[in-house]
């Protein structure tokens, strides 16, 4: 059998590890206690004391081994080892340790660094700074308090240091001290996600459309003429409308039908379009400042135009006295206390991440239903946030950076038969409850930043501020002002935490003073806002918020564009105010998880009144889901009010749908799953789906769907559609085909990004820039694994996702490397600043693998437990049971020396050849050869 595989990766020394091989290979030790033997309190183990003695029978040879340094236990020698560190027996680390030498003890002690004092909260300002400081390497646990101690399992590499509480700094759990804080290194990041959706449409003639008016889905009318769409120019020439989709009035009764430079209706029709989509999140680290720049371009084949459009471009650096960051640029307001409002210039706020987790965000989650393989934009403020292709059925999409807490999100579904729907998604703050003695603020000052103003954009700043109070109660306030005399704004308001939940309540005044117009406005808005979770229950009130406001309050953002159309119509009788002034919101989110197999249920609802006589904005959702076995299904229904003359004014559009998943046979992990799905549309009709979905490959790096959809909108249709995706660790890529009744649609998508650092240049699977990330550096190690990040040839691989602030444990998995390399550590850690790129250095130990039968001139085995060394004297090695050893050595082979004592008869010299490696052997097959120690 082959000897045990000595792991470099625990960083525990080979000549260190007789008495765990022989625990493992069940060689049972005879302990000779000594009553007057003392447990040394600097690091030790329990039993201790006695001497060791061991049954050569087990050993597999009659000669015995200088196993001295054992007879007191499991000592601890010197030299560095990899451990998990404990204080107080919270665990709080695993880092490398080195254990030096103590005179007049048999066990080693631990020498910690400064940087090792303050992570363990020790309270330094007490101790004698000749001692502690950054240039002593050899900290001991009783420089700290005479009562401190270390405590050392080997057997689990456990590492307990006790320091008395009266030592300790007073933290709240999750502390990370500020010097800890890593910055990282200068790097260039970029993240890319491409879409390239084409579609192509015709229809046989039988529609019979001529020329008349067509009417937008905006309200706005155009003319039809043979065909083709036009609009009325302001000097009342004509031109071709833009692409969009329309209602063509035909007897009375109105059709979608998109324009894509349709001719000859009476003769039939076709048309196509491309759109290619490309989003870019570009990062520069340098300095302590991080550079970010989100972009965004988009093409269509039938207007011929590129639209490059810039989201945000900020500079960041943190402020760490203030636990608070500055950032400068192009960028939105909180939208905690005021509604958010893109604005550029520079902001100062308090982060909540640079406090511990037990002191202390935000993106809603996008639910809706495809009825074909659809691209789906989300917009906010106007702003292109993301775009992607979905399959057939419902779909979610939960991974949005966060741009802000105020401004809805505009979602908009194309299908591939080229219709659309739109809705939208409230996305605002929760009660904003803080721990006493908690503040966060905000101060802002710039321009703001909206492409619909045409004359002008003002300068405002804005400031808030919140502090808990006690334990029930909340203060916070703010105020808003434009340079100018047009918008002023103040808040005051409380947060109430009670037995029946949180409640949140605030009153706003605006006045604004409209310039060139002898105008002005004064209001007041009310908001309450309520949050609950009965945990015995299941039951969440994720958000339910309730606003009023007078006919004559105004938001920062309201005044702005009220102010911009005064000044292009140049008349002061226009309503400043309308349309669309807010008067009533009322939105609530509910989750029920039933508990067992009973299942959950969620209720969305959001409603929205206006000044004005404008038609409310009504949206509900609810759905139920649950599954038997390994089969899940759900329920959902939805309610939207809309307004439009789609539907010849105010109309209610109700959607049901019923889904059911069913896996198939095969490994878990790569099963296929079937799924069933029918959903009624009070305006779309009724669409069935069946699909199949699942993965494969060794490492799940494939995915695939294929679907079957019938509809009876219009004509009855059928459409099959498919999708095939690969997720590597440099990047992944996807595509789609359908094909309907009178349509064909086609989809390619590429997403992932690099790292340009000091290493050279890294592909990763994904980039958030956002958040921080590591860089590994394995060298030797192409193979090894971290998630779903693999170490490529150059020995680099990016991590990203670490948690800012926080000790982050980085792992390294080297199943998929070469017998010939070898982690001493396979886990490493981290506490990176905000967007921070950490380099983390996994060290390896190259040479080819070999594993050696070796035996005395005489014949038998050598000794168990005898130290292997190399030509320089390293430690390479311990000899198993049977004489064997397993080495890293030279590529052709070289010599040896194994030593089991001091005398001259108890060491021998080894030298052993290897074959070259076979034309296509893999280096994971682990060499073997016996020879004789002389």
């Amino acid at each position: 059998m082959p000897s045990p595989r000595f792991p470099n990766a625990s960083g525990l020394k080979k000549k260190h590890l007789a008495v765990l091989v022989a625990a493992a290979l069940g060689i049972l030790p005879t302990f000779a206690w000594s009553a007057s033997a003392a447990v040394d309190p600097v690091a030790s183990i329990e039993p201790s004391g006695g001497s060791v003695e061991f049954n050569g029978a087990f050993t597999g040879n009659s000669q015995s081994v200088d196993l001295s340094r054992f007879e007191k236990g499991n000592p601890v020698m010197p030299g560095r080892y990899r451990v998990d560190l404990y204080v107080n027996e919270v665990r709080l680390a695993t880092q490398d340790v080195t254990f030096r030498a103590v005179e007049g003890s048999d066990m080693a002690q631990p020498c910690f660094s400064y940087d090792d004092i303050l992570h363990m909260s020790v309270d330094t300002a007490k101790l004698d700074p000749v001692v502690f400081n950054k240039t002593n390497a050899c900290i001991q646990a009783s420089d700290i308090s005479p009562d401190a101690f270390a405590k050392m399992d080997m057997g689990s590499l456990h590492l307990n240091v006790s320091i008395p509480q009266v030592a300790l700094l007073s933290h709240a759990r999750g502390y990370v001290d500020p010097q800890l804080w890593d910055s990282g290194e200068t790097a260039l990041l970029l993240g890319y996600s491409f879409n390239a959706y084409s579609t192509s449409t015709h229809y046989d003639g039988e529609h019979g459309l001529g020329s008349g008016q067509a009417i937008a889905a905006d309200g706005g009318s155009v003319n039809v003429e043979n065909g083709n769409y036009y609009k009325q120019n302001q000097d009342g020439t004509y031109s071709p409308s833009p692409n969009g989709t329309y209602m063509l009035a035909t007897n009375g009764s109105f059709a979608p039908v998109k324009y894509n430079s349709y001719t000859a209706w009476n003769n039939g029709t076709h048309s196509g379009d491309t759109n290619a989509y490309l989003g870019l999140n570009l990062g520069l680290n340098v300095a302590g400042w991080r550079l970010r720049s989100q972009e965004t371009v988009q093409w269509d084949q039938n207007t011929g135009r590129t639209y490059w459009h810039n989201i945000n471009t900020t500079a960041s650096h943190d402020i760490t006295p203030w636990k608070a960051q500055l950032t400068v640029g192009d960028t939105f307001t909180q939208g905690v206390v005021f509604d958010s409002t893109a604005f550029r210039g520079v902001t100062i706020y308090s982060d909540d991440r640079m406090l511990p987790d037990s002191l202390q965000g935000y993106a809603p989650i996008i639910r809706g239903v495809a009825n074909t393989q659809a691209r789906v934009e989300i917009r906010q403020n106007g702003s292109l946030l993301y775009e992607t292709t979905v399959a057939p059925g419902p779909f979610k999409i939960d991974d949005l950076y966060a741009t802000g807490y105020g401004g809805d999100l505009v979602v908009t579904v194309y299908e591939a038969d080229g219709g659309t729907h739109t809705f939208a998604v409230p996305y605002a703050a929760v009660p904003m409850s803080l721990r006493p003695g908690l503040s966060r603020w905000v101060v802002t000052d710039g321009q703001i930043r909206d492409e619909s103003l045409v004359n002008g954009k003002p300068y405002f700043v804005e400031g808030t501020y919140q502090r808990g109070i006690t334990n029930w109660l909340t203060l916070y306030g703010g105020v808003q002002s434009t340079y100018r005399s047009l918008y002023k704004a103040y808040l005051g308001g409380a947060a109430v935490t009670t037995e029946v939940g949180a409640f949140g309540f605030d009153i706003t005044n605006s006045h604004t003073a409209f310039q060139g117009a002898g105008q002005s406005l004064s209001g007041y808005s009310a908001r309450l806002s309520y949050a609950k979770t009965l945990p015995t229950y299941g039951t969440t009130f994720a958000v339910a918020t309730y606003r009023y406001s007078n006919t004559n309050f105004l938001s920062l953002d309201e005044a702005v564009q009220a102010q911009d159309r005064l000044t292009s119509y140049r008349s002061h009788d226009i309503d400043v105010g309308a349309p669309y002034r807010s008067k009533q919101r009322l939105q609530a989110n509910i989750n029920q998880d039933f508990g067992g197999n009973r299942g959950s249920l969620y209720l969305n609802g959001s409603r929205m009144t206006y000044w004005d006589g404008a038609p409310a904005a009504t949206t509900y959702q609810v759905g139920y889901s649950n599954h038997w076995r390994d089969v899940s299904f759900g329920i959902t229904a939805s309610r939207t009010y809309s307004s439009s003359p789609i539907y010849n004014g105010n109309h209610f559009d109700n959607q049901y749908g019923l889904n059911l998943s069913i896996p198939l046979g095969g490994p878990r992990v790569n099963r296929p799953t079937l799924s069933f799905s029918t959903t009624q549309d009070d305006y779309a009709g009724a669409t069935d789906r069946a699909s199949v979905n699942g993965g494969f490959g060794d490492r799940h790096q494939y995915n695939y769907n294929a679907s079957a959809t019938y509809s009876d909108q219009d004509n009855a249709q059928t459409t099959v559609s498919g999708s095939l995706g690969w997720q590597g660790s440099d990047g992944n890529l996807g595509g789609s085909y359908s094909h309907g009744d009178h349509y064909q649609q086609g989809s390619l998508s590429a997403s992932g990004g690099m790292v340009v650092h000091a290493g050279g240049v890294t592909l990763a699977p994904y980039m958030d820039g956002n958040s921080a990330m590591a860089i590994i550096e394995a060298l030797d190690a192409q193979g090894a694994t971290s998630g779903a990040t693999k170490v490529d040839g150059r020995g680099y691989a990016v991590i990203g996702g670490l948690r800012p602030y926080r000790m982050n444990d980085v792992t390294l998995d080297p199943s998929g490397t070469s017998t010939d390399v070898e982690l001493e550590t396979t886990r490493l850690q981290t506490a990176p600043r905000a967007g921070a790129v950490i380099p983390l250095k996994f060290s390896t130990v190259s040479g080819r693998a070999v594993l050696i039968r070796a035996t005395q001139p005489d014949g038998e085995a050598l000794p168990f437990g005898a130290d292997v060394l190399d030509a320089t004297g390293q430690n390479v090695g311990t000899v198993g049971q049977g004489g064997q050893m397993f080495i890293r050595g030279a590529e052709e082979g070289g010599t040896l020396l194994v030593r089991w004592g001091d005398q001259a008869n108890q060491q021998c010299h080894l030298s052993y050849q290897l074959k070259a490696r076979g034309k296509g052997e893999s280096a994971a097959v682990v060499a073997n050869v016996d020879a004789a120690c002389l």
